[in-house]
């Protein structure tokens, strides 16, 4: 497993957002022409997505910039329009995946369900 990877799915683990349930969103990371990590949210729960899962929209960015994205640290629209990031596909998907991500978002699926 790639270092990425396992970074990725590190951040994934655990998340669960009740306001997503009934979701069921892939979105893909291409870090760099060989690192490529394709992520879910399925039934408001987050993880690595299935080999073969359709994706609803991919993001391209350095390992760096994901981070920054994903722990909260920088915006996801600021970052498309500075050139860091780019977005094919649903824009709408890839600020999903930001907002679940960000600092203080995270629910506990024993809470929430």
């Amino acid at each position: 497993m790639s270092q990425a990877r396992k970074l990725i799915q590190d951040l994934a683990a655990g998340r669960y957002d009740a306001r997503l349930r009934g979701t069921r969103k892939v979105c893909a990371v291409q870090l760099s022409e060989d690192e490529r990590v394709v992520v879910e949210i399925a039934d408001g729960s987050f993880g690595i997505a299935p080999e073969g899962a359709i994706e609803d929209c991919q993001i391209s960015c350095s390992l760096d910039d994901f981070l920054r994205i994903f722990r909260g640290e920088q915006n996801l629209i600021t970052a498309i329009m500075q050139g860091r990031v780019g977005v094919r596909g649903d824009l709408g998907v890839a600020q999903m995946f930001q907002s679940v991500f960000s600092p203080g978002d995270q629910q506990a699926p024993e809470a929430t369900r």
